[in-house]
């Protein structure tokens, strides 16, 4: 659904409005798809991103801790 929405804005004289205004409209149907976006994929990516990792059960935390530090930086 399509909607005019009324702004008042302070514009100098020789700004272009037709640019001001397709800027205006292609930021505002960036805002609205951005917020669609995040309700509807919060807390999925999340899950399946988590569901992936898993700690290594033979190891004690020094060990890993160990591990990465000689993984990241070479010490």
């Amino acid at each position: 659904m399509t909607r005019t929405i009324n702004i008042s804005l302070n514009v100098p004289e020789n700004y272009g409005m037709e640019e001001l205004t397709r800027q205006l409209t292609a930021y505002g149907e960036f805002l609205v798809m951005r917020r669609h976006l995040k309700g509807r994929a919060q807390g999925r990516f999340s899950q399946h991103f988590l569901a992936g990792l898993s700690m290594p059960q033979n190891k004690s935390d020094k060990e890993l801790v160990d591990d990465y530090l000689v993984e990241k930086y070479g010490v």
